[in-house]
Order: structure tokens, then sequence, then C-alpha cells
């Protein structure tokens, strides 16, 4: 005895039936893009990043002058910025390397 998956109690399932009518052609995507484009994007990344060395750099100067008496303060600065430009870098090596092997391929 087999058992229809689309028979089970409790399920609800129905076979799924589309007339022609019902069916309508897929629409044209715009030609301008909603969000931001890719070098608008590197651009932020990249801003943001300065941002933070920025920051770290203040800290630390505050730390020294003695502004600053939390050291862990100055650690999380320099740690956001240590973290925000590795990532920096590893997306620049994946960009390097897709940019290579889009110059390796044959036309």
């Amino acid at each position: 005895m087999t058992i229809d998956p689309l028979k089970i109690p409790g399920l609800n399932a129905r076979p799924l039936e589309i007339s022609a009518r019902q069916m309508r052609a897929p629409q044209p995507h715009d030609a301008q893009p909603a969000g931001k484009s890719f070098k608008e994007m590197l651009a932020d990344a990249i801003t943001e990043v300065q941002q933070l060395q920025t920051e770290a750099d203040t800290t630390i100067k505050r730390l020294v002058a003695g502004e600053i008496k939390d050291v862990s303060e100055a650690m999380v600065a320099v740690e956001k910025a240590d973290v925000s430009f590795q990532t920096m870098m590893a997306v620049r090596g994946k960009v390097m390397t897709a940019y290579e092997e889009i110059m390796r391929m044959q036309i």
C-alpha cells in the first residue's frame, strides 16, 4: 500500500493548478539600480575603516595624555580598527583574485 504524500491527513495539501491566464510575463527590471553601486559601497567601507583608524589614534593619544584612565577603552578602539582593516584587506585580496581570474579568461 503506497501513501500519497499530498493526501496525508492534517497537511491540507492540494495539487497546484495554474491556468495560462494566471501566468504573466516577467516584468523587465528598471535600468537604474535601487541600491548603491559597488564603487560607492567600496568607498563607504574604506571611509569607515579610515574613521575607525583615526578614532583609535585619537583614543591612544588621549590615553597617553592622561585624559583616559581606562586602558580597555583604548584597546577596544584599537581592536575595532584592526578588525575592520583586516576585513578590508581580505576583501581586497578577494577582489584582486577575481580580477586576475577575469584577466586569464580567453575571449
